[in-house]
Order: C-alpha cells, then sequence, then structure tokens
C-alpha cells in the first residue's frame, strides 16, 4: 500500500502561487495517486513541517485537472542538461507521512545556512534542494540559448535566486553582464560577471525590463505575458517545479514528466477554465 502524502506551498505571500496546480498536472501526468496541494501561509520555516490540517479535495477541480491532461497531449521532458543540482540532508523525525514542498520568499534562508525552493520528507530525513537557478538555464534553452556558444546573461539582481542563476549558468561555460540592483551579487560571482557583449537572454529579479534583447520575467501575474522576444514568468516557475521532480521527488520518474512546452499548454489552458467556472 502506498504510504500517505501530503504536498504544500509555502511562503508569504503565497495565495497567487500557480505551483500547486503544477503539483496536480504533473501527479495525473504520472499517474500518481493525488490530493489538492495545500497552501501554507507563513514567514516561518518550522510552520511548514508542523502542517498537519486537512484540505478538502474538490471532485470539480479534480475533474479539470483529468479534462485538461486528457485534451493537451505533447512530449515528455528530454532534459539535456549537465546541472549539478545540490541535494542537503538534514535529520528531521518522520511521522510516516510523506512531505512534499514548494517554498518560496521568505522562507528560503531559514534552514541554517542552505537555500531552499523545494524539500521531501520522508524515511531518509529532510532533503531538500534549489531548482531556481537552473530552471531559467533550462528555460533559456527552451527558447532557443545555445551553450555550445558560451552565451551571455545579462542578470540584475543579487538574491538567492540570482545568485543560483549566475552560479548555474556560469557552470555550463555561459558569460554574464551583471547590473546594480537594489541588491549586489556577491563579490565571488562578481569577479566572474565581465562580459561586455550583447546579451542573449536578460533577466530582472527587481523588476520587469522593456530590455531589446530576449527577456524573461522571473514573477508572473494574472495576464499573460505573450509579445515576442518577453517570457512569461509562468515558464521559469514550470522549469523550477520540473527540476523539482527531477532531483528530489522523483527522480526515477524523469524520463516521464511531461515537458515544458506541454506542462506550460496545460497550465494555460487550466487557468482559464477555473476562471471560467
Amino acid at each position: 500500500m502506498a504510504r500517505p502524502k501530503k504536498c504544500i506551498v509555502a511562503g508569504s505571500p503565497i495565495e497567487h502561487s500557480l505551483s500547486p496546480h503544477l503539483f496536480s498536472l504533473v501527479h495525473e501526468h504520472l499517474g500518481i495517486p493525488w490530493e489538492e496541494t495545500k497552501k501554507v501561509l507563513s514567514t516561518d520555516i518550522n510552520d511548514v513541517f508542523l502542517c498537519d490540517e486537512e484540505i478538502q479535495d474538490s471532485k470539480v477541480y479534480r475533474n479539470i485537472i483529468e479534462k485538461v491532461t486528457e485534451q493537451i497531449q505533447g512530449d515528455n521532458l528530454l532534459l539535456e542538461m549537465n546541472h549539478n543540482i545540490k541535494i542537503s540532508i538534514f535529520e528531521k523525525e518522520f511521522d510516516g507521512n510523506l512531505l512534499w514542498g514548494s517554498i518560496t520568499s521568505p522562507l528560503k534562508h531559514q534552514l541554517e545556512d542552505n537555500i531552499l525552493n523545494c524539500f521531501v520528507l520522508d524515511e531518509l530525513g529532510l532533503r531538500t534542494a534549489m531548482t531556481d537557478g537552473f530552471g531559467v538555464v533550462l528555460i533559456a534553452q527552451h527558447f532557443g540559448v545555445d551553450f555550445e556558444l558560451n552565451p551571455v546573461l545579462c542578470l540584475k539582481g543579487g538574491g538567492s535566486t540570482a545568485i543560483a542563476t549566475a552560479n548555474a549558468w556560469i557552470s555550463l561555460g555561459g558569460n554574464i553582464q551583471a547590473i546594480n540592483g537594489r541588491r549586489p551579487l556577491p563579490d565571488d560571482i562578481l569577479d566572474k560577471c565581465n562580459s561586455e557583449l550583447e546579451p542573449d537572454l536578460f533577466i530582472d529579479f527587481d523588476n520587469s525590463s522593456d530590455s531589446e534583447s530576449l527577456v524573461l520575467f522571473p514573477k508572473y501575474t494574472s495576464q499573460l505575458v505573450s509579445s515576442n522576444k518577453k517570457i512569461d514568468g509562468r515558464w521559469m516557475l514550470i522549469a523550477q517545479h520540473l527540476l523539482s521532480w527531477v532531483v528530489l521527488f522523483a527522480p526515477e520518474k524523469k524520463n516521464d514528466l511531461p515537458g515544458i512546452q506541454l506542462l506550460f499548454d496545460r497550465l494555460v489552458l487550466l487557468e482559464s477554465m477555473i476562471e471560467l467556472g
């Protein structure tokens, strides 16, 4: 018999998050039994592991997930990236109930000196990973950026996601042009950010941008960005989520995961169906 499992998405603010939909869509694609993901509004990482409130499963929502999955077909994920996403392990009491989670601000920095955006709590203890950086790389590749050509990323911002992005981009042979933002990148990364070439991709973790380069918006709103050379933040969220499955949630199923385009199309359709009621 399968062990009981709960999925949560935690942080503050959290109400706008689309991550719960991604949990549902990926579970359904893989044919894994699932229950609706619970949103945990909190500014304290400890609240995440104390989550014991049951969520009422909606038959209407489940039917929509099933319809979207059946209606839109496509390719599975083809991962050609040599990522080196680190998995950190912590001792944590396990009560027999699997707990999977996606973590957002301000909780990413609150587990000792570890930075995370996803975790699993099971019989092996607490395992965490940070997929933000390689999520950006994965989306860049999806939109045609070739890392064999040492592409240039124009990067603004110095928070955890910006740091993870810079490290991931550099590790695969890319170059970076750093722009001062609200927070600077650490000196050891800034020393490597010396490109003066035209960027192949621009990403601003402080704000949106009117750059004429290919632009990835790290955040998303209810309004889908669909103009030329502007990449909606949903793409980044999807890539981060899929990599969480690859390295942490279910690495044994990494070849069965939905592709980026497929999951994006399903998510957009799901949002429209929910909006229409």
